[in-house]
């Protein structure tokens, strides 16, 4: 099968790389191979982050291969794990993902970004949903994730009228986290990477566990439940070496040693 991604490494960050020409559109194949892209960074201790983004300077992705569909393949079918695009239900990835988008984000991909934790945009960046001009809707990543991210009378026009949504308004409403120019992308999503890898494993992981599990509770059952929420990698964090490594460090007026355990 070729290789329709690119994946590379840099200390403790995962960078996957979307590489499928001419506008990085997303079908089965590209699917499975996305899946095992990001269990692999899940399941890797000596990983603490990744980056997703797109070749090319006009697309970051186009979404569903529109020429599969029209073949009859479901959009429903089997994409291996984490569901479409190997992440949308990747529920139990507790590392943090920053989206590098370089260009049109559409469909898939723009459910792709919304999946992610940090999202950088170039100026070109432009996001659309067309999935009613095309017969179905956007899945569960679209439907679900934008109307808890946007307003909701916003994010239903943009789900039923299908305009392009711009990158600008994507700034306004804090879809992203910054936009910044072509050639600073990448550069600007490895220093958001670093920084996050310097942080304690087990505490990187916990955040985002503990973020996810408690964020369509109210604030009293939030703060009065999380103990009784048993997550296993906060727990794991309260009983850790680098729960005491960070204190210490401190104190010592040095860098921590992280072990992850």
């Amino acid at each position: 099968m070729d290789s329709l991604i690119r994946t590379a490494r840099e200390g403790r960050v995962f960078i996957v790389t979307l590489d499928r020409p001419r506008a990085n559109a997303i079908n089965i194949a590209m699917s499975e191979q996305l899946a095992e892209a990001f269990t692999t960074f899940r399941d890797d201790d000596d990983l603490s982050v990744a980056i997703v983004t797109g070749a090319g300077d006009k697309f970051f992705c186009g979404g569903w291969d529109m020429n599969e569909a029209a073949s009859g393949v479901k959009d429903n079918e089997e994409h291996g794990t984490g569901g479409f695009a190997g992440l949308q239900v990747l529920l139990d990835c507790n590392k943090p993902l920053i989206a590098a988008l370089n260009g049109l984000t559409v469909g898939g991909g723009w459910e792709i970004s919304l999946a992610c934790d940090l999202v950088l945009a170039t100026p070109n960046t432009r996001f659309w949903f067309p999935e009613v001009q095309r017969g179905f809707i956007a899945d569960a990543g679209g439907v679900q994730r934008l109307p808890r991210m946007l307003p909701r009378r916003i994010a239903m026009e943009i789900l039923l009228t299908g305009r392009w949504f711009e990158v600008a308004e994507a700034e306004r409403w804090g879809m992203i986290n910054a936009i910044v120019e072509s050639d600073e992308l990448m550069p600007r999503a490895m220093e958001l990477a670093k920084q996050i890898a310097k942080g304690a494993p087990l505490s990187v992981q916990a955040t985002k566990e503990v973020v996810r599990a408690t964020e369509t509770m109210s604030d009293r059952d939030a703060l009065t439940g999380l103990n009784g929420l048993a997550l296993p990698l906060h727990q794991k964090m309260l009983a850790s070496s680098d729960f005491l490594e960070g204190p210490k460090a401190f104190t010592e007026g040095r860098a921590p040693v992280w072990t992850g355990r």
